[in-house]
């Protein structure tokens, strides 16, 4: 069970059943990108439709619950593994919601690494779809992972008058600098993983790596499992460029439901989610907002059945933290708060 901190940033803790707490080496998993070409396609007689979207340079895939809509609408955003989210669009199609599984790189003809991606692809996205028959476009939430939950909390404080929820799971509340998949992709000089008006948005760069962090480095080139949390812990004490990097989630214009773990391995996730809690308290936000901590949990947490298993991507030996048993866990636990919260977030933006 959680520790779930509220509005008032005090936390109240639940018993914790689950206590198994091996680390496993592995990455973002929730790649999986159907080929079927079909632009809808019937998944059952009764299970979600799916609309392929290849349109006006956007890519990705539209679920949507078999009733007669409109529904409210979900962008559903993935990580740093890149591709399209869909097994996580789905399964809120599943809850009653339609869902954009949203591609943004790593998918032709996107940008093959996450450098420099322009906000304003996910307004064209919002454009799309708001003129969809299945979407209702005065409900719209964007749920992310990762770097997804770092992009979710920016497009939502980006465009305040579009998004009305966010669900961010193992977010950051900073921008981070241009993390390719491939390491031999790395800019010679650090560079925004996002621009808007064709300015990179600031970011906090990697510090300086010290002598050991370069054999630490060095040994992940050579295939070694590594945890690059301390990595990000040390890179958090540049003030300036933090300061410069933290997301206005003061502007979104609706609640917030932030999750972590505890035994996160690839980065503070945990302390990224309360600094998010502490400005929204420090604005005074107007919509509640929370935050589902899992002390257990590794980075490997999000919508339950898409994190392990089949079909995923996986881009260098990087230790996640956690292990299946206390993600899948928490990921299981958590699901009916998320699926409630955004019930409720959207039903009230209506």
């Amino acid at each position: 069970m959680p520790v779930a901190a509220g509005r008032d940033g005090h936390g109240e803790t639940d018993t914790e059943t689950d206590t198994e707490t091996d680390t496993e080496t592995d990455t973002e998993t929730d790649t999986e990108t159907d080929t079927e070409t079909d632009e809808v396609t019937a998944m059952g007689s009764t299970g979600p439709r799916r609309t392929e979207v290849r349109e006006k340079g956007l890519v990705g895939v539209l679920f949507s619950p078999p009733s007669e809509g409109p529904h409210p609408t979900v962008i559903v955003l993935g990580g740093s593994e890149g591709g399209v989210p869909e097994r996580a669009a789905a399964a809120l199609a599943g809850e009653g919601f339609a869902a954009m599984a949203t591609a943004y790189f790593g998918v032709d003809p996107l940008p093959r690494h996450l450098v420099e991606i322009p906000l304003e692809y996910f307004a064209g996205v919002i454009e799309w779809l708001r003129g969809r028959e299945e979407v209702d476009r005065r409900r719209l939430g964007v749920l992310g992972r990762s770097r997804g939950g770092e992009l979710a909390l920016l497009l939502a404080s980006t465009y305040p008058d579009a998004i009305g929820a966010v669900a961010a799971y193992v977010a950051s509340g900073v921008v981070w600098q241009a993390t390719p998949a491939d390491p031999a992709a790395m800019p010679s000089a650090p560079r925004s993983s996002w621009t808007l008006g064709g300015r990179p948005v600031p970011f906090v760069p990697a510090a300086r790596p010290t002598a050991a962090e370069g054999a630490v480095f060095l040994s992940f080139l050579r295939g070694e499992p590594v945890a690059f949390r301390p990595f990000f812990e040390r890179a958090m004490g540049q003030r300036e460029a933090v300061a410069a990097a933290a997301i206005a989630v003061e502007k979104i214009n609706g609640p917030v439901l932030l999750l972590s773990g505890g035994a996160d391995r690839l980065w503070p996730s945990g302390d990224f989610a309360e600094a998010v809690m502490r400005r929204l308290a420090d604005y005074g936000h107007p919509f509640p907002y929370r935050h589902l901590h899992y002390a257990e949990a590794g980075h490997l947490i999000g919508v339950p059945g898409t994190m392990y298993g089949p079909g995923g991507h996986r881009f260098g030996p990087i230790l996640m933290g956690g292990g299946r048993e206390p993600d899948e866990a928490a990921s299981r636990d958590a699901w009916p708060t998320v699926v409630s919260f955004l019930r409720t977030a959207l039903r009230a933006a209506a």
